[in-house]
């Protein structure tokens, strides 16, 4: 029998990501998961990546990676042997992008990554061009907090 196609997901422990995740073990794919922390899969007192262990008898190929999404040398070890990368860590700037030798990489974002500008003009479609203020979120968020 072959091995079972290798696949990398970036951000595993994301909501989205980890929805990837179990959907390509439940395909029958290898995959890789980068994590920021990966100690913390399955410690009952820290439950962030729990859910990834509970992913049942497909776990055994499930591979966790830390990894930061700026980090080459972490991130050329987690797509090591992947045909393909769904890249759904914090977007980074595309000449930051490894080049991993894979066939196919996905990149995911959130709309949180354009939304959240003040300047930009209201009747003016959102695009590739309008970034949210980082300034703006990090103002707002810290007024958010009790």
């Amino acid at each position: 029998m072959a091995p079972p196609r290798r696949v990398c997901v970036t951000g595993g422990g994301g909501f989205i990501a980890s929805w990837l995740v179990k959907l390509l073990l439940s395909r029958g794919y290898a995959v890789h998961a980068t994590l920021r922390d990966p100690c913390t899969y399955g410690r009952s007192r820290d439950p962030k990546n729990v859910h990834l262990k509970q992913m049942g008898e497909v776990r055994e190929n499930l591979h966790l990676f830390k990894a930061d999404v700026l980090d080459y040398d972490a991130l050329t070890r987690a797509f090591e042997g992947c045909e393909g990368v769904f890249h759904l860590a914090t977007p980074v700037p595309e000449d930051k992008i490894v080049d991993p030798e894979v066939q196919k990489v996905i990149v995911l974002s959130s709309n949180a990554a354009v939304d959240f500008n003040p300047n930009w003009p209201q009747d003016k479609l959102k695009d590739e061009s309008c970034w949210s203020d980082k300034d703006f979120c990090q103002e707002n968020q810290a007024q958010e907090r009790p």
